[in-house]
């Protein structure tokens, strides 16, 4: 039996050749919402926008699912929105915590509130109540407005940035999406007219500079590479070395390993939000 070939990686730069308000749709579906919801999207021809998706192979099925590669381009955080949260907050909770959150939280929450959603704290999985709080993160830790990812990094949950938004999925003067990283300038020209350009058949991937860079300034990475069997594979990686035509990596979790260069697709950057909490004055 012949193996189903894997998505083309380099179908990806269609993205840049769709109109901002087309390519603000198709984050919408990747985050797996309905755009319709949203108040960016009052008097646009949805059923149009997502036909034309669709015909360029963006999306399938019904309700439409944004196809494999695409999502993986858009990266883990599509609209800087977290994942479904397994337990979420409802309506009244969130509302209800809100209430008591004061000037300091506030801050910390619209930081993180058009993502990217993760911010990096000292202690994150520190078990905390409301009266033992004495910081700004304790207090949203304790609320479960913010939940620990892992010791050094919180998350803010989908449900709750969906809130402070306030019916908007997009920033009001954020204008078009940023496209990954590792397309062209020339590929990511926005279309000049608003109506869509014609799909891009060819890219050239300049993963080189983001790995580069990565292992320059210890950045984490987002990494896509073809597996030996061809199948398509991304890895949250810390770039150790570019050398004698391989990428030595180490994972988020798990052993390091090394990816010929010629296997790599794409590497888009990670960078927190550092909201580290305020030393706190113990004298006072």
């Amino acid at each position: 039996m012949t193996a189903k070939a894997s998505p083309d990686p380099f179908e990806i730069p269609a993205l840049a050749g769709l109109a901002e308000h087309e390519l603000k749709v198709l984050i919408a579906l990747a985050a797996r919402l309905d755009p319709a919801v949203f108040s960016d999207f009052s008097g646009f021809d949805l059923t149009r926008i997502i036909d034309l998706l669709r015909g360029r192979e963006l999306v399938h099925g019904s309700p439409p699912t944004v196809v494999a590669a695409v999502a993986r381009a858009l990266g883990r955080f599509p609209a800087g929105l977290a994942p479904p949260s397994n337990t979420p907050l409802d309506d009244a909770q969130i509302a209800a915590a809100l209430r008591i959150t004061g000037a300091d939280e506030r801050r910390v929450l619209d930081r993180l509130a058009w993502g990217p959603p993760l911010g990096t704290v000292s202690h994150a999985q520190r078990t905390i109540t409301w009266h033992e709080a004495a910081s700004p993160i304790d207090r949203l830790l304790a609320l479960n407005l913010l939940c620990p990812v892992d010791d050094s990094t919180v998350i803010l949950p989908r449900e709750v940035s969906l809130t402070l938004r306030g019916g908007r999925l997009f920033d009001r003067n954020s204008g078009r999406p940023p496209l990954p990283r590792f397309f062209t300038a020339k590929e990511t020209a926005a279309p000049k007219s608003g109506v869509s350009a014609p799909l891009p058949r060819q890219a050239v991937s300049s993963w080189r500079s983001v790995v580069d860079e990565a292992s320059r300034d210890d950045i984490w990475v987002e990494l896509a590479y073809a597996e030996e069997d061809g199948t398509l594979t991304t890895a949250v990686v810390r770039v150790l070395l570019v050398a004698h035509g391989s990428v030595y990596l180490v994972r988020r979790a798990g052993p390091r390993i090394s990816i010929p260069t010629n296997r790599i697709i794409s590497a888009q950057l990670l960078e927190p939000v550092t909201i580290n909490d305020p030393v706190l004055d113990l004298d006072g």
